[in-house]
Formats: structure tokens, C-alpha cells, sequence
């Protein structure tokens, strides 16, 4: 067989638009940045990715997003175990068992090549991830997965390493006063009252619902309106949002909220609001810390998350407030608070700008998985 040039094969799902998965859009970012390194990434049939130093291995049908059917990850993994095999391989899976299966049947028979394992979103039961750790070196986006990560190896007493990597993104950039007025007028926003947006999911937690019944109590004492624009993940997704239109009926004949469908723009949607909510309890289904908070507040849109999640490291470095989850009443008082004075609503816009743009860039998370795969590649 040929000696094959690539450094690092990433194994994830198909690399390709929509744009719309952290599951996608994580290990382009990091391809799409990476200096120095040879890297062979996964693609879809006809859809090479047409990066710098990056070679497309084109295998999969369709550009799937949030679930990869069983005959794609069947394909994905015959190809694995007969193609050449460089030096690191990397897979960008949330753990499951049959990832796992797969993973350590592939170590097994290529025993001289290392394996890194980012996980890209903590299991429901976070202690199910001790059964679910196969690498090397075990990449997480947060310091609390890091922590439950270190855990689990060393309660089945595995060699592996646990690196943090906090996710990057994109940076956007602020709306100007007259930009944000365009942008609403284009969406058909109201443009003269605060806007708060929950772009969270609507299956996997109670998100939505704290949101709603949050939005009751501010709008007494601040005329805000409350945009839900939640992705359907699921089948799951129409009952909750069918219970989600009950919960805002009242709100929604006030011109207080919104269930958004379809957005033209969501960034532009994103950039032109005034306090961006995730009280979430759990980030199950989604990255640790969601791109959709750290895009918002590098654009100086300010946030609301919930505590004893991993989302809780954002109000640690100042750069989000934090509320206790399932619970309304601390999310409104929050929110009264931020909306009261606009000015306080710009102070904490300006501060998670600065953090994002130091600690959660694209640039900054490729230049740390560079150097994670030449520490390994010239040490191991």
C-alpha cells in the first residue's frame, strides 16, 4: 500500500453546509484554520471541503445534520478499517456506544496509530461517559466536561490524557444603531423596544418553557419582546413547540413574542437583539458552551445562562450572567435588571465581546489542536 502524506484524519460527520451543527461546524473551523498540519477530512460525495492542506475523502451520500443514519456511519467505518492509516486519527463523535464499538474495534487493529476523542456534547447521564472513553488524549470544550472526563479515566483506570480546548467561532461584529434599526425593519421587528432571543432547543430541555413563563413577569415591567427561534432536532421538536405556542398565546397577542420559523438572516437576527437567554439545565445535544452564545456575544449581544451547567464558566470569567436553571423567577429579575438601564446592557455586551474574542476564536482553537497533534506526532 502507498505511504499516505496525510498528519491527522479527522472522523466526523460529513463536512460540508448547511453550517447548522456544531457536530459539522467545530472540526471544519479547526480544519479551516490549521496551520502546519496535513489533514484528510470527511465529505460528502461531490463536495470536497477546498481547503489549504486538507484532502477530502468524499464517502458519505447525503450532508446530514444532528443525526447521521446507521448505513452512513456503517459506510464511515468500512472505509475507516480499509484505508491507509496516518499517524493520529481523530474523532469528532458525541459518545455512544456504537461510536465506541467501532472506534475500539479500529485501535485494535491498527494498534501503532494514536487517537484523539473530542467529545463534542456531554451524554444525558454524565456517568455514562466512563464506558465511553477509547483515546489517547480525550479533547473537551468546557472545564466541567474536562473534569468529568478526568473522572471517568480514571475510575476504569485508563492512560488517556484530557486536554480542554474551548470551542471557537467566527467573531461577528457589532451592529451600529443604524444597522440594528435596518435589520429589524428587514425581519419585521419591532424596533422600538427591546428584544430578547431564546435560540435554544425545544426537546432536550426546559428552556423554552422557563423562557416563556419568564417572559410573563418582565413584560409587567419592561414592554420587551421574546423571539423563540428554536431548530427542529427531532421529531420530538413539534410537540414541544406546539406546547411552547400555548405557554406564549397570551404574550403573542400582545405583540410580546414571537415563535420564529424561518429566519432570512440569523446572524443578522442575532446581532440585532438586545439580551440573548439560554437557561437551559443541561447542554445535552449541543456543544458544551452553544456557538450560538459565544457568536452573540462576540458581537456585544449580552447573555443569560444557566448555573451548574458548563455554561457556568461564562459568568465565572464575567462574561454572561448566570441564574439558577428551571426556575423563572431569577431569569425575569435578571432580565429586569439588564433592560431597566441600557447602559448596564452594553457594559456586559462589551465585556463577553472581549472574553470570546480572547478565549473562543476559530484561529485560537485550530492553533491548539496544532499543537496538540505535534505534541503527540513527536512524542509518540
Amino acid at each position: 500500500m502507498p505511504v499516505d502524506p496525510t498528519d491527522v484524519l479527522f472522523v466526523s460527520k460529513p463536512l460540508c453546509p448547511p453550517w447548522d451543527d456544531s457536530g459539522k461546524l467545530l472540526p471544519y473551523l479547526v480544519a479551516k484554520y490549521m496551520d502546519g498540519v496535513q489533514l484528510a477530512a470527511m465529505t460528502p460525495r461531490g463536495r470536497p471541503l477546498e481547503l489549504p492542506g486538507v484532502r477530502s475523502e468524499e464517502i458519505y451520500r447525503a450532508s446530514s445534520s444532528f443525526t447521521v443514519p446507521m448505513t452512513e456511519k456503517a459506510r464511515l467505518l468500512l472505509r475507516l478499517l480499509g484505508r491507509t492509516t496516518p499517524p493520529l486519527v481523530h474523532f469528532f463523535f458525541s459518545p455512544n456506544r456504537p461510536t465506541t464499538r467501532a472506534a475500539r474495534l479500529f485501535r485494535r487493529l491498527n494498534p501503532g496509530v494514536k487517537v484523539v476523542q473530542t467529545v463534542m456534547s456531554l451524554p444525558a447521564q454524565v456517568e455514562a461517559l466512563r464506558g465511553l472513553v477509547f483515546a489517547d488524549v480525550v479533547v473537551t470544550w468546557s472545564r466541567m466536561a474536562a473534569g468529568i472526563a478526568a473522572q471517568a479515566v480514571r475510575s476504569r483506570g485508563l492512560r488517556a490524557r484530557v486536554v480542554h480546548i474551548p470551542p471557537g467561532i467566527e467573531p461577528l461584529e457589532p451592529m451600529t444603531p443604524e444597522s440594528r434599526r435596518q435589520a429589524r425593519k428587514e425581519l419585521g421587528l419591532p424596533a422600538d423596544r427591546p428584544l430578547v432571543l431564546y435560540a435554544g432547543d425545544l426537546e432536550f430541555s426546559s428552556g423554552a418553557e422557563v423562557t416563556a413563563a419568564a417572559a410573563a413577569e418582565v413584560v409587567e415591567r419592561v414592554p420587551a419582546t421574546f423571539l423563540f427561534a428554536c431548530r427542529r432536532k427531532t421529531s420530538a421538536s413539534k410537540a414541544a413547540e406546539r406546547c411552547l405556542r400555548e405557554d406564549v398565546t397570551g404574550l403573542e397577542a400582545r405583540g410580546y413574542a414571537r415563535i420564529l420559523e424561518r429566519v432570512p438572516s440569523f446572524k443578522d437576527l442575532l446581532r440585532c437583539v438586545d439580551v440573548q437567554v439560554l437557561p437551559a439545565e443541561t447542554t445535552y445535544a449541543k456543544t458544551d458552551i452553544p456557538l450560538v452564545l459565544l457568536e452573540g456575544l462576540s458581537a456585544g449581544i449580552p447573555a443569560v445562562v444557566a448555573r451548574q451547567t458548563p455554561m457556568e464558566e461564562l459568568e465565572s470569567a464575567g462574561a454572561a450572567v448566570g441564574v439558577p436553571p428551571m426556575d423563572p423567577e431569577p431569569l425575569a429579575r435578571a432580565l429586569v435588571g439588564m433592560l431597566d438601564g441600557k447602559g448596564r446592557v452594553k457594559a456586559l455586551g462589551d465585556a463577553g465581546r472581549r472574553y470570546v474574542l480572547e478565549h473562543h476564536t476559530a484561529r485560537s482553537m485550530a492553533r491548539a489542536h496544532a499543537d496538540l497533534y505535534n505534541e503527540v506526532l513527536r512524542f509518540d
